[in-house]
Order: structure tokens, then sequence, then C-alpha cells
């Protein structure tokens, strides 16, 4: 089921795992930057990111048919990009053109911004493209991105024994390009449509003057050249047991409620739905529905109004949380294969390991996403994630080079990354989803990409890069740490009772 969702992280998450990772690496053995210069190249792409993945999703957002179209085209750009930076390794390593220092900077620079304009948003218009496919099925988003993480950590793998076999790192960008080429297909096949479909009011008074409330079919959907949504059945009986006139009221909207609700959430998304035809007022309409219980209303994670969504300090502070916890892990992903490479002289065959050490971790916690978001919440489960990265911070800095029990601690350490970053992303991408309404959910996830992934990501690149290089591998991960305290007070802040909606 939904199988080209799980093929588009596969293939997405190859390409983004089988370079970036390692590109530190590649700049500093062969390219012989020092690590703020490396610092400085790797923050130009997640800034680039910041403006492209906003744009991009805007553009698939308002011509919804292009976007499987958009994200091929994108990506094969990207590719092509990053594939000259290998190039440019091959002039100064077997040419006898001399280049100096700047001008390599300039030149990996530029190549690495391509990449990020074209490559780097296509994970927030493949979680568009997901949402979009599941429609009314989004809690299944962790069972799908779950391949994502699985492909990580085996690729990961693969191109690190492939390294160390071949001694080359060529073999980073041999990959990386197989991993394009397989993503751009895929992409070029999605049929991105959203299963979210809802008639006009009007069509439904008709079709239910026509037929008896109990006995709705879908033939009488299809004469308006529309399917019947996937949750349409299932809300029916529901619907049909609500008194006359809570069915129509004036021009109100129809609205089923199914009766397995549990929480307002639930019943905010389905009025999003109506509402998105014919422009009622949210929070008017939400007011109207008698059998939903008014304590509901208060719940800890319930939506905010979207016209209101910049205006709470909830929403604020999450999307604070979100770009300091995208710095702190920038931080650590970054420059953590050059400090177990360079500092704590671990093999190449070692450090492939860490992939599938965190994708192990990160497939747990993406395909049990939903079951934990119910039992423990939100903002449990954010906890959680800060938490974890907070020991893992902390514990690199006791690490004593050139031991084995050092290279297995670094390994176990990795499988905290897979909880911290798969538990704060798999709640991320359905609590961000939740504060727009539906036409804008695209651009959602083209916040949170810019935010953790773009702007989080390029200040934690340059900040890392400076204090590696000036303070040491000690003072990068001490910094951190305190990074990750205050990101979790911000969130806790912002998750008071006085400021839920």
């Amino acid at each position: 089921m939904y199988t080209i969702c799980k093929l588009l992280y596969v293939t997405v998450f190859a390409l983004l795992s089988a370079a970036p990772p390692y590109l530190p690496l590649y700049y500093d053995a062969v390219l012989g930057f020092s690590s703020d210069q490396i610092g400085f190249v790797l923050a130009i792409a997640p800034f680039v990111q910041s403006v492209a993945c906003p744009l991009w999703t805007f553009l698939v957002d308002k011509r919804p048919h292009l976007h499987g179209s958009v994200m091929a085209l994108t990506s094969f750009l990207g590719g092509i990009s990053l594939l000259g930076i290998m190039g440019l390794g091959h002039s100064i390593r077997t040419t006898s053109v001399v280049l100096n220092d700047t001008t390599v900077v300039i030149c990996t620079s530029a190549l690495a911004f391509a990449f990020a304009f074209f490559t780097l948003p296509n994970t927030s218009l493949v979680d568009s493209a997901v949402m979009k496919i599941l429609g009314p099925d989004k809690l299944l988003y962790g069972e799908q991105r779950l391949w994502g993480s699985l492909s990580t950590g085996l690729t990961i793998l693969l191109v690190g024994q492939l390294i160390s076999y071949t001694g080359n790192l060529d073999a980073l960008f041999w990959v990386f390009g197989g991993s394009t080429l397989a993503f751009v297909v895929c992409a070029a096949v999605a049929n991105v449509n959203s299963n979210d479909i809802v008639l006009p009011l009007e069509d439904l008074e008709t079709e239910y003057a026509q037929q008896p409330l109990m006995s709705p079919s879908n033939q009488s959907m299809e004469k308006y050249g529309h399917r019947a949504p996937a949750n349409y059945l299932s809300t029916t009986h529901a619907a049909s047991s609500l008194r006359p006139h809570e069915q129509f009221k004036g021009h109100d909207p129809l609205i089923f409620k199914a009766a397995s609700i549990v929480s307002a959430h639930t019943v905010r998304e389905e009025a999003e739905e109506a509402l998105d035809v014919v422009g009622v007022d949210l929070g008017l309409a939400i007011s109207r529905i008698s059998s939903v219980d008014q304590s509901l209303m208060l719940a800890p994670d319930a939506e905010v109004p979207p016209a209101d969504v910049f205006k709470s300090p909830r929403v604020l502070c999450f999307l604070t949380t979100t770009l300091i916890f995208g710095v702190v892990l920038s931080m650590i992903v970054n420059f953590l294969f050059l400090f177990l490479s360079r500092e704590m002289h671990t093999p190449a065959s070692w450090i492939g390991w860490t992939g599938p050490m965190s994708g192990v971790t990160e497939l747990l916690c993406f395909c049990f996403s939903k079951q934990m978001t119910e039992k423990f919440g939100v903002t449990k489960m954010v906890v959680i994630a800060h938490v974890a990265t907070l020991i893992r911070c902390l514990a690199y800095t006791v690490l004593v080079p050139d031991s084995l029990i050092t290279n297995i601690i670094a390994l176990l350490l990795q499988m905290l990354h897979g909880i911290g970053f798969g538990i704060f992303w798999a709640t991320a991408v359905s609590e961000i989803d939740s504060f727009f309404p539906p036409e804008q959910r695209a651009v959602a996830q083209g916040i949170l990409g810019a935010l953790h992934a773009g702007l989080g990501t390029g200040l934690g690149a340059f900040i890392g890069g400076y204090l590696l290089e000036y303070c040491g591998s000690v003072w990068l991960f001490r910094v951190a740490a305190l990074l990750t305290l205050i990101s979790t007070v911000i969130f806790c802040v912002g998750r008071l009772k006085r400021y839920n909606f």
C-alpha cells in the first residue's frame, strides 16, 4: 500500500545520505579545507535551502499537476552540480593546473549553492507529496517515512564500506549519482493527487434531497465528476445520527463526525476539509457541533485557527524550537565524521556503521510514531527527543581516541540520533501540518524544512565549523548541549495551558 510513497523516501534519502554526510571528509582530505572553511561551505547549502524550500513548495501548491515533474527536474539539476565537486577534486589531483585556496572555495561554494537550490528542497517536496497522496490517512506518514530512515542507514553503510575497500572517496559520488537517477524516475512517475476531496454544500444538499441520509451512494457522487473521499462512507453513519437542524443550518457546510472521534483535533480536520470550499470561519463552525465535548477544545494538542497561526505563542515557540534543534543536529551531524576520523581515528568501515545504527532506531520511531504520539502526546515526545540529544552531546566530550571501546560507544551513541531526530521529525511534520489549512500544507512543510533543515542547519554548520577550528571538539559538543537545553525550555513554555487554544 502506498508503494510510491515508500519508493520516494527510499530514493531521496539514498541520494541525501550517499554524499552530504561524507562531504566534510572529502573537503578535508581531497580539497584541503580547514574546519572553518568546511563550515562555511556546508553553511551555504542550508541557507539557500531556507529560501528554495518555500519557493518550490509554493510552486507545486499552485501547480499540483507538476509536483512529480518538479521533483524530478530539480533533483537532476542538483545531481549534476554535486558531481561537479568530484570533477573539481579530479582537476586538483590529476592536472598540472594549480588553483589557489580562494578559487577552490569559490568554485565549491557555487556548486554547493546549485545543489542546495535544486536538490535539498526535495525532502520537503516529498513530504508534501506524501501527505497529499495519503489524504485522510496522513497519520500513516510515519510508516512511509521509516523507509527513508532504512535507506539512510544502508546507504551510509554502503558508502563507508566502499571507501574503506577502495581507499577512494569518489565512491560517495558514484552511489549518489545512481541514487539520484532512481529518484528522478520515481518522481517522474508519481501521481501526486490529494485525497482530501470535498463537495460544495450545494451538491451535498441536492444529493441528500434525492437520497435518504442513511444510505448515500458513490453513484450520486460520480455524477458531479468527483470521487468519493476515502473517509466518506466511514463518516456517513455518524452523520445520520445528527438532528435535521444540525445537518443543514442556513448556508453552513455539512460536517460529518466519525463515531470514533475522541478529540477536537479530528473534528477540526474534517471541518477544514468542508470549510475549504465555502470559506466559513473555522472557529464559528466548530462551535456549532453540539456533539463535541467542549472540554476537548482545551486539549494540549488542539490546533490553532489558521488565521492566527503566527500570532500564537504556542506556534512561535514550536517554530523556534524547530530552528534551534536544527542548529544542534547540524553541529553534530556535519562534523561527527570529521571528529571520529581526525580525533578519534575511527576507520571508515566503522564510520559507515553509524548509518545502520541510527537507521534502526529511526525506523522504529517512525514506525510507531502514531502509537507513541497517541499515548504520550506531542509535548512528551518532543522533550524525549531533546533529552536523547543532550545525553549524546555530553557523551562525545569524554571519548578517548585510539580505543576499541570508543568506536563501540560512538556507534551506540549514534542510536540516540535515531531517537532524537526520528521522534522529533515525525512529531513535527504532523504538528506543523495541523497548524495550516489543507491548501497550504505543502507551504507548511516548506516552512518546517526551511527552519530545521535550512536556516537551522546553516547556522549549525557555520557555528560548528568555527568552534571545531578555534575551540576544539569538546566545546563544539558542549555548546550543542547548551542549545539543546535552551530549545527544551522554549518548547515547554509554548505548551503552557495559557497558550492553548
